[in-house]
């Protein structure tokens, strides 16, 4: 599939998504509800951006299986997941921006403080009443948008088996994607993280929603086990290196992630390409990255240093290798599931975009 193909086909997709998304959200329980002006919120945060792939893939796997079905109502499932997993990433990182935008729970502080004084007092969590607020109900939004997830498989016209298989699959993947965020929190404090123990939070943490994609596509599309197995393989390996791929456009200066260069070093992340650079540095560089790493008013300086210790080292070189070869391995198994050819060409140029984005 050529590049302008596969643009226009997701953009043709992402009008038909968003365009689910405004239907839900117009529904009578959405709009007949005393919290109509934050469910708007959330509304607002789904259409700021977004390249709709998770539904995306779910259709594309549910058509390739030659379903004939509307499903638009189901893969909204995956699309709200993700973008709850976003709101509390973005509270747990104490980030304020995303896609160029407010946070919920910055839009929530500038609320509180608009209409009301701060308030400072000694918490065992926080020190101002603002800070409270706006955890508390940006995590409370993102329960909702996870429910209401749950409420776009329940409500189908598929057999209630396939409807609750559905189900476990989406309620599977929020046990996995926290236990890999779990993991990821946990590293930060860590000294030193294996790439064994990287991989791993990797696949809960971003891959098993990409296989719950495709799971759900095959359940709904009738796949065999081969097929589901195979389907699995490819999501779990494009999956993969998507996240390496994106956290090397986070030492990017030319990559627009949203957030300030750097942002993962500051954190303290241990990405796969800090990962590699802490094993085969030298001493004085070693020094550096873990002067640095952690480091949240580390100046821009300092943070180029590091990713200059990245490429001397290798370590950049590497991961992109490391990237390649995934979606390589994943591109074996798609070939492998037979689904029809139109929908098998899109989903490889999926796994191959999923590490051409801009570095």
């Amino acid at each position: 599939m050529d590049e302008d193909s596969f643009h226009r086909t997701i953009s043709n997709y992402k009008l038909e998504i968003d365009m689910e998304i405004l239907r839900f959200f117009s529904e009578k329980e959405q709009v007949k509800t005393s919290m109509k002006k934050e469910y708007d919120l959330l509304l607002r945060f789904l259409l700021e951006g977004g390249k709709r792939l998770r539904p995306i893939i779910i259709l594309e796997t549910y058509k390739g299986l030659g379903g004939t079905k509307d499903i638009l109502r189901q893969s909204l499932s995956v699309e709200f997941f993700h973008n709850f997993t976003l709101i509390e990433d973005d509270v747990m990182d104490e980030d304020e921006s995303r896609r160029n935008k407010p946070t919920i729970h910055k839009v929530f502080k500038d609320n509180f403080l608009r209409n009301h004084s701060e308030i400072r007092y000694k918490g065992s969590l926080f020190d101002r009443q603002s800070s409270k607020f706006a955890v508390s109900n940006s995590m409370i939004l993102a329960n909702i948008l996870y429910a209401f997830g749950e409420r776009c498989i329940l409500r189908s016209s598929f057999k209630k088996d396939i409807v609750n298989d559905c189900l476990k699959l989406y309620n599977d993947a929020m046990i996995r994607v926290n236990e890999g965020q779990f993991y990821d929190l946990s590293f930060e404090k860590k000294k030193t993280v294996s790439e064994e123990e990287y991989l791993r939070m990797v696949e809960g943490k971003s891959a098993f929603l990409i296989k719950t994609c495709v799971n759900i596509g095959c359940v709904l599309g009738g796949a065999n086990k081969p097929q589901l197995e195979a389907l699995s393989r490819f999501a779990n390996d494009i999956t993969i290196a998507f996240q390496v791929h994106d956290d090397l456009m986070d030492i990017s200066k030319s990559a627009n992630k949203g957030h300030e260069l750097g942002s993962d070093i500051r954190q303290g992340k241990k990405t796969l390409v800090i990962i590699k650079a802490l094993e085969r540095a030298n001493s004085d560089d070693k020094r550096k990255i873990l002067k640095v790493l952690g480091l949240s008013d580390a100046s821009k300086k300092e943070v180029l240093e590091v990713v200059k210790v990245m490429h001397k080292t290798g370590a950049v070189k590497y991961c992109h290798d490391f990237c390649k070869q995934k979606v390589n391995n994943g591109k074996e198994w798609l070939k492998k599931v037979g689904l029809k050819s139109e929908n098998e060409e899109f989903l490889s140029a999926i796994a191959d975009y999923f590490i051409s984005r801009k570095i």
